[in-house]
């Protein structure tokens, strides 16, 4: 899987505008959820055939969430609906972002 570049690694202005709107969108994902330790997005090429999750018109499944503490079952359930959420978002407010998206793994970096 390929990561986004962290912040401070690479300067904004090698990114491109989608980029910068995608690392955007998960900061304000991260910082909503404080538990969050990351995620990965899949294509469905990349998932066995029986997998349930997808991410509405996006063919996108998020994988592999990691929380830090360990949360009830609603409270991880509230939190894959965010990821699912902010990720439909982008897909549907600019179709490019499934191509920055598929593949990824998102992790939060402290600072």
């Amino acid at each position: 899987m390929k990561p986004l570049p962290l912040l401070g690694t690479v300067s904004d202005a090698g990114l491109s505008r989608l980029e910068l709107d995608v690392r955007a969108k998960i900061d304000r994902l991260f910082a909503r959820c404080p538990t969050l330790c990351g995620f990965s997005v899949q294509d469905r090429s990349q998932l066995p055939e029986k997998v349930e999750g997808a991410i509405p018109d996006a063919d996108l499944y998020v994988t592999e969430i990691g929380i830090f503490p360990k949360l009830t079952a609603d409270q991880y359930g509230d939190i894959f609906d965010e990821i699912t959420l902010a990720i439909s978002d982008l897909v549907y407010e600019q179709p490019k972002a499934y191509d920055v998206l598929r593949g990824r793994t998102f992790a939060r970096t402290l600072q």
